[in-house]
Order: structure tokens, then C-alpha cells, then sequence
């Protein structure tokens, strides 16, 4: 069985899609284990709070951007949002990274051979003047960025849970597609905490707040007023900026998309995210996969896609930025056309809240 397939059965699970004897023994089993992580999970942040595990504090701005839930949520962009903010406001600002997913070399243009990750790539190719540093000592890696980089603020990238860094600000990143990780911690439910650590929140940023319904988004915003009354919330969109294709990075607007078959694969967080996005532009889906996020593209899997998308016969092959930045040079393989679908946060309400509490800290 592959590791996507794998998946699939374990979010139907936790989702009760299925029933019968065996999955209900599964998620017994998964609700037992999710009760002892959780247990280790408060004593952990107990053992922060009372000072009983250490904690750093830095001379600059720490902000962190993170969630509750394992998935994407759509951390990447808002990260970029908040270092081109802090830039426009004369900030160095440097990116401190934990470094997950396969890492893999950074191509031969590079200044440095290191081996680094998808996301890494991202903000290279998206916000190229900022620095990205991956390292899982995050104290270290501000210290590096402060005395070797001269660093006036600090983004802490998936921070939320990393109690041993103190930030200054915390935005927590909540998806409403798949908001409160099905009510359990992991694994019997996708939270990577229990939903009262919400409290520590300065700020929930809501995403793809378009591709629900008016009526699911105020229930979102209601379930965290009754865990966190007094913390703010923002709205916002991943809006699609524009199209790329792979061969002469050529760009163009993504009402091209409308009518058009689209054959589509993507390794990220949330794929339905990414699905919503094609079919809203009006794109006719004649193929779709899903891969786990970070997942390392195979020759095989290239194989099989290839394949499979000449039988479909699309008018293009559409990806998201992640997985471009990880296909790289085994895009030239393809032949059918590639394009790239980029897209950027776009603050839809609350905006003047997040840049105050921001210009608080920076300044």
C-alpha cells in the first residue's frame, strides 16, 4: 500500500467515513494513544510555564506564525506577507526555519551547496533579499541571526508549538476547511495540541475563508470566541496571482484556466485548497492526485503521472509553486505543458488590526 493511499484510509477513519467492527477498534485504539500524547503535551507546556524547562528571550521582535493542526494550513505565504511588511518598514528581517521535509541540494546557481527544503526554496525564489535559516536549535539559529546577520526582527516560521524561543507576537493560522483537526489530538484527531493552547494566541489569521460557506466561517469564528474570547480575528484568501509555464517561465493571467482541462497533482498540506482554486478559475479537472506534503517526487512517480496525463489528453498539466521549486530540471521531462499556479495571502478583513499590532512590535 503507498504512503498516499496510507493516508487517505487514516483520514477516513478519524473522519468515522468508515464503519464497521475494525475501524471502530482503530479508532479506540488511535483515542487512547491521542489521551497519552495529549497528557505529554500539557505537562510539556506546564513545565515551560512554571520555568522548569528553560526559555530564551532575544533583543529583537520575535514573531511567530503557526498552527494548532498537523497539515497545511497556509504558512508559507503569510510568512512572505509578514517579511515584506517588516521590510517596507526598514526591518533586516530573517526567517527562522526548523528545517522539516526531505531536504535536497540547492541547485547549482547557488552561492552554498547545503541541503535545504521546499519551503526554503520558496522564499528564495518569492522574497529573495530575506534570509532563510534552517536549524532545529531555533535559539542558536536567532543568535546566528542576530550577531552574524545582523537581524532587527525575526519571523519564527511554524513556531506556535516552540515554547522554548519567546516570542514577542504569535499568529496562529487557522484553516477553515479543516479548522479543529476533528476535535482530537493526534492521532486520533489531526490537532497537535489541545484546542485550549488557542489562548496563547495573539492573533487567529482564518485562511481560504472564500471556499467555505458564510454561514461555516461564523461557526469557526464563534467555537474560537468560547476558547479564546478576547483574541482577534482576521480573515483571509490564498488568491491566485498568475500563471507560469515551466519550459520559458513565461507568465499569464489565470482566467486562461477557464474551460480548459487540467490534468493536476501537487505534494502540499492541503490539497483541497489547491483543488477549489482550479475549479474556481473554472478549470475542468480530467485528473488530480494527491501526495503527502514535502513528498520527495520518485522517477516512478513522474513515470506514472507523465502517463497518466497523456491518456487524459489536457490542455495543460497544472502544479502549485511547492512542487515546482522541488521538480526542478525533471519538469523538462514532461510532454505536455506545465504550468504553475502562484498565489499570495490577501488580507481580506482585519488588516488594519494585524498591521497595529505589528508596527506595536516592530517599533
Amino acid at each position: 500500500m503507498s504512503t498516499s493511499s496510507i493516508k487517505k484510509y487514516y483520514l477516513c477513519l478519524i473522519r468515522k467515513e468508515l464503519s464497521g467492527i475494525l475501524p471502530e477498534i482503530l479508532r479506540q485504539m488511535l483515542y487512547l494513544l491521542s489521551k497519552i500524547y495529549g497528557f505529554s503535551i500539557k505537562t510539556r507546556i506546564f513545565f515551560y510555564r512554571k520555568g522548569i524547562l528553560k526559555t530564551y528571550r532575544l533583543p529583537v521582535p520575535v514573531i511567530s506564525v503557526g498552527n494548532i493542526t498537523t497539515g497545511g494550513t497556509g504558512k508559507t505565504p503569510v510568512v512572505e506577507y509578514l517579511a515584506k511588511y517588516a521590510g517596507k518598514k526598514g526591518k533586516r528581517v530573517i526567517i527562522i526555519s526548523r528545517g522539516y521535509a526531505p531536504m535536497m541540494q540547492q541547485g547549482k546557481d547557488a552561492a552554498s551547496n547545503e541541503m535545504c527544503n521546499d519551503e526554503h526554496l520558496l522564499f528564495k525564489e518569492n522574497i529573495p533579499g530575506i534570509m532563510n535559516i534552517l536549524g532545529k536549535d531555533r535559539v542558536k539559529s536567532g543568535w546566528e541571526a542576530i550577531n552574524r546577520r545582523q537581524a532587527e526582527c525575526l519571523l519564527l516560521d511554524d513556531g506556535f508549538q516552540h515554547l522554548r524561543l519567546l516570542r514577542d507576537m504569535d499568529i496562529v493560522l487557522i484553516d477553515t476547511l479543516e479548522p479543529f483537526g476533528y476535535e482530537y489530538t493526534l492521532p486520533r484527531g489531526l490537532l497537535r495540541e489541545p484546542l485550549e493552547g488557542l489562548r496563547r494566541s495573539d492573533l487567529f489569521l482564518l485562511t481560504h475563508t472564500d471556499q467555505i460557506s458564510p454561514e461555516k466561517k461564523q461557526t469557526v469564528i464563534n467555537r474560537l470566541r468560547e476558547i479564546a474570547r478576547d483574541v482577534p480575528v482576521i480573515e483571509s484568501i490564498h488568491k491566485p496571482v498568475r500563471l507560469v509555464l515551466a519550459a520559458d517561465e513565461k507568465s499569464f493571467g489565470t482566467e486562461w484556466l477557464a474551460g480548459k482541462k487540467v490534468f493536476a497533482f501537487c505534494a502540499i498540506g492541503n490539497p483541497l485548497s489547491f483543488r477549489k482554486s482550479l475549479e474556481s478559475l473554472g478549470a475542468i479537472l480530467v485528473g488530480f492526485h494527491e501526495f503527502p506534503d514535502h513528498h520527495a517526487y520518485t522517477p516512478s512517480d513522474l513515470h506514472i503521472l507523465n502517463g497518466e496525463a497523456r491518456c487524459a489528453s489536457p490542455d495543460a498539466v497544472v502544479i502549485t509553486q511547492k512542487d515546482r521549486v522541488k521538480l526542478g530540471k525533471d519538469l523538462a521531462r514532461w510532454t505536455l505543458p506545465v504550468l504553475t499556479l502562484k498565489m499570495e495571502i490577501c488580507i481580506t478583513k482585519g488588516s488594519e488590526i494585524l498591521h497595529k499590532k505589528l508596527d506595536e512590535k516592530l517599533n
